[in-house]
């Protein structure tokens, strides 16, 4: 290589050492410091919650911002499902926040667990209108549950998948649904009193159908007034176990 080639090289270096220079010290100026922090999604929680678990603030670059640290904290709040950030050059930062749902209750000594579908318990209240949440009852809860924590997931898991593929109609039906953990089963009841044991997910469509069969049973007996279904049986394939009362017993 002659000295030609080489100074031109070496020229060449340099101006690209200085331009990669001059571009970090741009990139980390006041230029891309944060002037404005937006957060959006939000019905229950407060923007300070949200800006105290983020640790964002005015003034920091906007370059020099962790993504997911600043996610993972802000999802530590247990009605924030997610968090995601989104950068708006050259100074403003947003927070698109995802809620989490109250979707069942749960009662729980004293006081209702507000759970939502995932089962994480996002409120615990003294009374709350039983009307648009489906209530659970469980054989076995822990001695101990705290917001943002799991309530029994596969038992939860199972209920929303009956209660998912039951009509509108069937759900207002339904007084709550019972998990017994021991055997991983559900049993539900109506507000007419009948006890449905559904048992586990299988044969999930052909069970629903019969649940929609058990409130027509119920008018049926309800119209004649000698008798009320006590108890249905789909656990077992081929026509569910029905047992009835006389309402003279």
């Amino acid at each position: 290589m002659n000295k030609t080639v080489s100074r031109k090289f070496f020229g060449i270096s340099i101006l690209i050492l200085l331009v990669l220079v001059s571009l970090y010290l741009f990139l980390h100026s006041s230029f891309f410091n944060i002037e404005k922090i937006t957060i959006t999604g939000l019905k229950v929680v407060s923007e300070d919650e949200v800006l105290r678990l983020s640790g964002l603030s005015r003034g920091q670059n906007i370059f020099e911002i962790n993504d997911e640290f600043v996610s993972k904290a802000i999802e530590l709040h247990p009605v924030i499902k997610k968090a995601v950030l989104v950068r708006h050059f050259p100074r403003q930062i947003e927070v698109e926040v995802q809620e989490r749902k109250i979707w069942a209750l749960v009662p729980y000594h004293d006081v209702l667990l507000c759970i939502d579908e995932d089962s994480i318990c996002i409120d615990k209240l003294q009374k709350y209108s039983l009307i648009d949440y489906p209530l659970i009852t469980m054989d076995d809860l822990p001695p101990r549950v705290n917001l943002g924590q799991a309530v029994e997931p596969e038992g939860v898991k199972m209920i929303k998948v009956i209660y998912d593929a039951l009509s509108i109609k069937s759900r207002k039906a339904i007084s709550d649904f019972h998990y017994i953990n021991k055997s991983k089963e559900i049993v539900f009841y109506t507000q007419k009193g009948t006890e449905v044991n559904f048992g586990n997910l299988e044969r999930l469509e052909e069970k629903t159908k019969f649940v929609e069969q058990v409130f027509e049973i119920e008018a049926e007996l309800d119209e004649k007034g000698t008798d009320v279904l006590e108890y249905v049986d789909l656990r077992f394939k081929g026509q569910p176990v029905l047992k009835t009362r006389n309402v003279q017993e």
